[in-house]
């Protein structure tokens, strides 16, 4: 009997060093990413946008209707289910009434909308700064000519992005076209946004055009300025603080719920998504918490399944990016090592041996990530 071979042993890895991680993190930004971003950057400026701040206002603020059946019943399951620890993903499942749940969205909209608001005005007058402003300007200021769009997604329903954009003079489109009311209009939006210029051919001007550098923003889960109006969804700012009571937010709350509103809206907020996704190769994730079911099987399938590169930038760490970086090959993760105050970095990478840890420096901040990083 031939004795049988031992089975190879795995290939050693080689360990993470801050020049081979600092190395690779620029390499990252050679090419044009993907971008999400999550409550992580919201929060950066006031928790009050996290999710535990809003279920405290939807402990205190959600009336069911007592002459609606089954709203009492549902709102005081969901509402236990609260204050044993649950969040509100898991919680929300108890809530399916259509008057239930448009309530929960009324008040989920109108609390932040306050903060909303706040956040507006001092961007406005330059008293603070979204976070990642200059690093999103960066980005779009290096696109190529010739490719001149970044795609940028959120599911959340602030307004903070579109006012650091305007705050630098970043253009970015929305696919919402018109006045006052705006209309789903990608072919419109996208015309608004060509450059002519006069180009000399045989001794004759002839125009050309070309698209100005500018952010598509996909806001997957609605907007403050979202509405359901004249059986259309439509956008409106003057209407996002004080919304009026003759139409509903078009905000997708946690929930079983969501993910039938998310069909109902698929073509305004999730089909354009959906296609730029499947064009993408790489993907960056900034105070993204992977909460969204929907969105984690289109990530998994490009970072497990296709191997396209991946960098989460986080603050907090948690088991799902744990378990979708041990998928995924080409994945990194910055995060905060430690708690509370600590402000060390971990750093890990699948193909190196174990995490590089950085005490006293917290690169998961986007601001020291550019200075650090990326020399900005």
């Amino acid at each position: 009997m031939e004795r049988e071979m031992d089975s190879p042993l795995p290939p050693k890895l080689p360990p993470l060093t801050k020049e081979s991680a600092f190395d690779a993190l620029r390499n990252f930004f050679r090419d044009k990413p993907f971008v999400f971003f999550g409550t992580g950057m919201s929060c950066a400026l006031d928790d009050r946008f996290g999710m535990p701040a809003l279920k405290d206002v939807l402990l205190k603020s959600v009336f069911p209707d007592t002459n609606e059946a089954g709203q009492g019943d549902q709102w005081k399951t969901a509402k236990e289910s609260l204050q044993n620890g649950s969040d509100l993903e898991a919680a929300l499942n108890h809530v399916a009434d259509p008057g239930l749940l448009q309530e929960v969205t009324s008040v989920t909209g109108d609390a932040i909308s306050l903060i909303d608001q706040e956040y507006a005005w001092k961007i406005a007058n330059r008293d603070v700064t979204w976070p990642a402003t200059s690093f999103f300007k960066r980005l779009v200021d290096n696109l190529p000519e010739g490719d001149p769009v970044l795609h940028v997604l959120t599911p959340n329903y602030d307004t903070l992005f579109e006012h650091a954009c305007d705050s630098v003079g970043i253009p970015y489109a929305n696919g919402f076209f018109g006045g006052l009311e705006r209309q789903i209009d990608w072919n419109a939006t996208n015309n608004s946004l060509l450059v002519g210029r006069q180009v000399s051919q045989r001794g004759r001007k002839r125009p050309t055009y070309k698209q100005r550098k500018h952010v598509r923003l996909y806001k997957v889960h609605g907007s403050l300025n979202l509405f359901f109006h004249r059986n259309k969804v439509v956008e409106n700012n003057s209407w996002m603080w004080n919304a009026p009571g003759y139409c509903n937010r078009i905000i997708i709350t946690p929930g079983l719920s969501k993910h039938e509103m998310l069909q109902s809206y698929r073509q305004e907020l999730l089909r354009p998504a959906d296609e730029a996704i499947e064009k993408a190769n790489q993907f960056l994730f900034l105070g993204y918490g992977f909460n969204d079911a929907h969105l984690e099987a289109y990530i998994k399938q490009k970072l497990i399944d296709q191997g396209c590169r991946g960098l989460i930038l986080t603050r907090d760490s948690n088991s799902r990016i744990v378990s979708l970086l041990a998928q995924s090959k080409n994945l990194w993760l910055v995060c905060r090592e430690g708690q509370g105050d600590v402000e060390g970095t971990r750093i890990l990478n699948k193909q190196y041996a174990g995490p590089l840890v950085l005490p006293s420096i917290s690169l998961w901040d986007i601001g020291i990530f550019m200075k650090e990083v990326l020399g900005i």
